[in-house]
């Protein structure tokens, strides 16, 4: 995506020129103010025929960056008609919050409640939890095995540890 602005741009316009000196580029405003709202009200109606029929559906979000660092959420809605996977990009829009997966996640579980959707976690996050809590459980024994290696060499140290422990 680019700005519309990128249509009064002396290098864009010069490009266009070289690729077809008879192409007349419209204004900034009339692609702001026609061309993508007509665009948006064609593709939004389109999309909500198509959803229209749907009856099993799924939505999934991620939160991502731009080149320039600004952070982005996309809701997308997979569903499948005449036995084919089909996907749309429902909404993109700017999320200046803090974009953690559990806050994020946490609002969006609350927000689909009313509607009593079936609701499935995502694998990824939840395999992703599951490696970083086997990591910290392994990091926990690794540790706790040193203590004891350390006490079973150090007689000082098990009888500290005797001490804690009573």
């Amino acid at each position: 995506m680019v700005p519309v602005a990128t249509v009064e741009q002396v290098g864009f316009q010069k490009l266009l020129k070289t690729m077809d000196p008879r192409y007349e580029l419209p204004s900034r405003n009339y692609f702001a103010r026609e061309a993508l709202p007509q665009m948006y009200t064609e593709i939004r109606q389109s999309l909500a025929d198509r959803l229209a029929n749907v009856t099993h559906f799924a939505l999934t979000r991620d939160m991502w960056s731009s080149r320039t660092c600004e952070p982005y959420m996309s809701v997308t809605v997979h569903f499948i008609q005449d036995w084919e996977m089909k996907t749309a990009c429902l909404q993109t829009s700017y999320f200046p919050q803090d974009h953690t997966v559990g806050n994020t996640g946490s609002n969006i579980v609350k927000a689909v409640e009313p509607n009593e959707w079936l609701r499935m976690q995502c694998f990824g996050h939840r395999l992703h939890l599951a490696i970083e809590l086997s990591w910290r459980w392994r990091r926990y024994w690794l540790i706790r095995a040193a203590v004891n290696r350390l006490a079973y060499v150090c007689p000082l140290c098990l009888s500290l540890q005797m001490e804690k422990q009573q």
